[in-house]
């Protein structure tokens, strides 16, 4: 009997590749044997490099998922091509480009859910993060509510000096690979609603935001603190000034979305 492999499951959410072409594609196809092989053969018939990926597959089911990173520098192909190709072959039901591309950064378009007997769970179970975060508002209020603002500030800030100086992201595309790159992590889906960078006005929209989700029509008032910090610290780093970031709608008190409005502080 072995014990636990020494290989870790490495799951990349990003891929910084200056001078590469790289994309990524998600691909529904029929639950048989010999699907993998007939896609994979598709794709290295133009000299296409897979990176990573996974398949996902459960038994009984008619469909897999199959979610690859590649690498398209060495092909003549655009990848708007190569998935009309892969969409023909019989075993494929349907292919798209769900990549976010931002520079030289490929980040990934998915958020990842664990299957466990059967039984899936996301990444941030909902139960766990609402008795840790009602635990904060019922014990320390406000001050409960300013010590999650002030980690999601430093830690917003320090996403944002990485972006900005290792990858060479600045305004918009740095806030918006921010935002990205947490989609893939599981927190939330995003909508940049406005982005003026003359006035220096944005609205942010997140759907499904981890830290309001336990509270979901449960308050009467806003409850996304930690993320309003981070978008604090993380447009400071961007623009070299302070902001203020208020949660003017938050589904905690029955919204569809929580929307921040982010403006300078005067």
């Amino acid at each position: 009997m072995g014990g636990p492999s020494n290989r870790p499951r490495i799951i990349p959410c990003a891929i910084y590749a200056p001078g590469k072409r790289i994309t990524q594609l998600v691909i529904e196809g029929r639950n048989v044997p010999g699907v993998l092989a007939k896609i994979a053969s598709k794709i290295a018939e133009h000299k296409i490099n897979i990176l990573s990926g996974m398949i996902t597959a459960e038994p009984g089911k008619d469909t897999a998922v199959l979610t690859l990173f590649l690498d398209l520098t060495d092909s003549r192909l655009k990848p708007e091509e190569l998935v009309e190709e892969l969409k023909a072959l019989d075993v494929v039901l349907d292919a798209e480009i769900i990549v976010k591309k931002f520079g030289d950064i490929a980040i990934d378009g998915t958020t990842y859910t664990t299957l466990f007997l059967g039984k899936r769970i996301v990444m941030l179970d909902v139960d766990d993060v609402g008795a840790m975060f009602g635990w904060l508002d019922r014990t320390f209020g406000s001050g409960g509510h300013a010590i999650l603002f002030d980690m999601g500030e430093a830690a917003g800030r320090e996403s944002a000096k990485k972006l900005r100086e290792s990858y060479g992201l600045k305004g918009c595309d740095l806030i918006e690979a921010f935002l990205a790159l947490h989609i893939a992590a599981g927190w939330f889906g995003y909508e940049v609603v406005e982005c003026d960078e003359e006035k220096l006005r944005f609205v942010i929209r997140l759907y499904g935001n981890f830290e309001c989700t336990p509270f979901i029509g449960k308050r009467d008032r806003p409850m996304s603190h930690l993320i309003r910090g981070g978008l604090a610290g993380v447009f400071k780093e961007a623009y070299g000034r302070d902001f203020r970031v208020r949660e003017v709608k938050c589904i905690a008190k029955g919204d569809k979305y929580c929307e921040f409005i982010i403006e300078p502080v005067k």
